[in-house]
C-alpha cells in the first residue's frame, strides 16, 4: 500500500478516476447520499492510500476555506451559521465569531474502504502534516460523522458544535489548532 499526497493539478487522470470511484462507492452507494460530489472544493490536496494497481483504499481531501465562522444558537444548541438555512438563521441568536481569523483548511470526504490495517489513523496523521507543512494552516476544520468522533479526538480535534444532520447522517463540527 503506498501513500500519495498531491495537489489537484498534479493528479493523473487515472488517479482522479480512482479517487472519484472510491468516493462514489462509499458516499453514494454505501451511505445512499445523493449529492453533487464535484463541488469546487477539490482544488486543494488529495491524500490517499492505493494498492499497486492504483485502487484507492483510504482517502481525504484538504482545501483552504475563507468562510464565516460565526456561531449562533438555534433550537437550544450552538452551531456554525453556515450549517443553517437563511430561514433558520433568522430564528437564531448570535453567539460569537466572524470571518476566519487564522489560515484555515477543511478536511473532507474522508473514507476507508480497506479496514483493519490502520489506514484511517495513518491517513489522518498525514492529512494533518499536509495541512500544517504544505498548506500553512493554523486551524483544521472538519464535519465529522458522529459515530467517528473518537477517531478525530485521538488526534486532538475538539467538538465545536452540537450534533446536526447532513445528508440524514448525524455530524459534529470539530477543529484542531496548530
Amino acid at each position: 500500500m503506498k501513500l500519495v499526497s498531491r495537489k489537484f493539478e498534479e493528479l493523473t487522470a487515472a488517479e482522479l478516476y480512482e479517487i472519484m470511484r472510491a468516493r462514489n462507492e462509499i458516499f453514494v452507494i454505501e451511505q445512499n447520499c445523493i449529492y453533487q460530489d464535484c463541488d469546487d472544493c477539490d482544488y486543494g490536496y488529495h491524500v490517499y492510500y492505493a494498492d499497486d494497481d492504483g485502487k484507492v483504499h483510504a482517502y481525504m481531501r484538504i482545501y483552504e476555506i475563507q468562510e464565516e465562522d460565526a456561531v449562533v444558537k438555534y433550537e437550544g444548541r450552538e452551531i456554525w451559521c453556515n450549517n443553517l438555512t437563511p430561514e433558520q438563521l433568522e430564528k437564531s441568536e448570535y453567539v460569537c465569531g466572524g470571518p476566519c481569523r487564522v489560515p484555515t483548511v477543511q478536511m473532507g470526504r474522508v473514507l476507508t474502504i480497506k479496514h483493519g490495517e490502520g489506514l484511517g489513523g495513518k491517513l489522518l496523521d498525514e492529512g494533518i502534516k499536509v495541512a500544517w507543512d504544505r498548506m500553512g494552516a493554523e486551524r483544521i476544520f472538519i464535519e465529522a460523522e458522529s459515530d467517528v468522533i473518537g477517531y478525530y479526538e485521538k488526534a486532538g480535534f475538539k467538538a465545536i458544535s452540537g450534533e446536526f444532520s447532513k445528508d440524514e447522517i448525524p455530524h459534529v463540527q470539530m477543529e484542531l489548532y496548530k
